[in-house]
């Protein structure tokens, strides 16, 4: 989890003028309470987050795929593999080897914060490609590597980019699941992208998200010509013959 620390101010809006999207952070809470919250999935508290901060607990999470990365809902991986296998046709044995790839968190929480000015453990966005790409683009002219990322169609916002980039500290991608993009508010276009906070905070504190007005191959190709450039020749007619 992150430390309690001076860090930069607005985190999310700085991603934002890096990818063109909405961000949202993270916050797994070791000490908190959660009174008469909403019941909704991680997923769609993700989405409604952006408008408005949330704050989720065992109690307020309806989806147990979400239970289980958050670690509040324990040896629980082949009954989850059953219902999904019922719901995709999946094998149950595929199913339930998928489901046990799919990282937990291995510190006790009580709770998570969302919202769009608070320090996140990890932040997340629904983003279109074009978004996406603006962030790795960044992301490698910082560290001048390829992205290597491993994707998955299952618990894929709570517990393949949330959890997966808390504990791997790196950037996760995800194209959602069935359940988060029919309710948890992705769109059509969109994928999603998490990323811990020290990568977010070195994006932003290297003032990358100036990037695109000194990236030379961010500009048009199809600059005007000075007129001083262009040679114009002149062609005579030929003559007819007579």
């Amino acid at each position: 989890m992150s430390n309690e620390q001076p860090t930069l101010n607005h985190i999310c809006n700085r991603l934002s003028q890096i990818s063109s999207s909405d961000w949202v952070a993270v916050k797994f809470q070791e000490h908190m309470s959660v009174a008469d919250a909403e019941h909704v999935r991680f997923c769609e508290a993700v989405y409604k987050a952006q408008k408005k901060s949330a704050a989720l607990s065992f109690d307020n999470v309806c989806c147990d795929g979400a239970r289980r990365c958050f670690g509040w809902l324990k040896n629980n991986d082949m009954k989850l593999a059953k219902r999904l296998s019922q719901k995709t046709a999946i094998d149950q044995d595929v199913a339930y080897e998928l489901i046990k790839n799919v990282p937990v968190l291995n510190e006790n929480i009580v709770g998570i914060s969302l919202g769009t000015n608070i320090q996140g453990d990890v932040y997340i966005s629904y983003a279109n490609p074009e978004s996406a790409m603006k962030l790795v683009r960044d992301w490698q002219k910082m560290t001048s590597q390829n992205l290597r990322v491993e994707i998955s169609g299952i618990m894929s916002v709570c517990g393949n980019v949330a959890v997966r980039s808390c504990l791997g500290q790196s950037i996760s991608i995800s194209f959602g699941c069935p359940d988060s993009r029919e309710l948890g508010g992705i769109e059509k276009e969109q994928l999603v992208i998490g990323i811990p906070y020290n990568i977010a905070s070195s994006l932003c504190s290297r003032g990358s998200y100036y990037s695109n007005l000194s990236d030379p191959l961010s500009k048009s190709k199809t600059e005007p010509v000075s007129q001083s450039k262009i040679n114009i020749v002149q062609v005579k007619p030929k003559r007819e013959r007579k």
